[in-house]
């Protein structure tokens, strides 16, 4: 066997494991999982200045849903789906993107709708993400749905969900 193909088998046997290791799905998973599958759907409208958009969101309302989020999601789930995170009253808070897999937008509204942060999620084991100052809700979407839908921080408003 020459050096270099040598050298290429010592550098797969060191990354296989690796490269298996972050495949291999978090042991929270599954409870994760449960959580998105039990999100009830509800209807929120967008208000921007020049039209009104009236989106089906899953609704982070418990303790275990607004824990689990996309985590675990599937990208195929991601591109479908937006999830809102209502915490019941403004709150202090950071979202990390532990076992997500594709990158988020998320939007940070405060409790009379108006929403003041918008800003990207990628993938990580250890960033945190929050706004500058308290909010009632988050809405993840998968990244782009803001711009492509002409939402701007500051300049946009959610109407409060309704059941669906």
């Amino acid at each position: 066997m020459t050096h270099r193909r040598m050298a290429a088998l010592a550098v797969l046997v060191v990354l296989v494991p690796v490269l298996a290791g972050a495949a291999a799905p978090a042991p929270e998973c599954p409870r994760l999982r449960e959580a998105f599958a039990a999100m009830p759907f509800k209807m929120v409208t967008i208000q921007t200045a020049s039209k009104t958009l009236a989106v089906r969101v899953k609704a982070a309302d418990t303790s275990d849903r607004l824990a689990g989020g996309f985590q675990c999601a599937t990208p195929a789930e991601i591109q479908r789906h937006l999830i809102l995170f209502d915490f019941g009253n403004e709150i202090v808070a950071q979202f990390h993107m532990r076992n997500v897999p594709a990158p988020l937008d998320i939007a940070f509204i405060r409790a009379d709708g108006r929403i003041f942060s918008i800003f990207r999620m990628e993938p990580s084991p250890t960033q945190l993400y929050g706004p500058m100052g308290p909010f009632r809700y988050a809405l993840e979407a998968r990244a782009g749905f803001y711009e492509s839908q002409g939402i701007r921080q500051g300049e946009a408003r959610m109407g409060l969900p309704t059941a669906h």
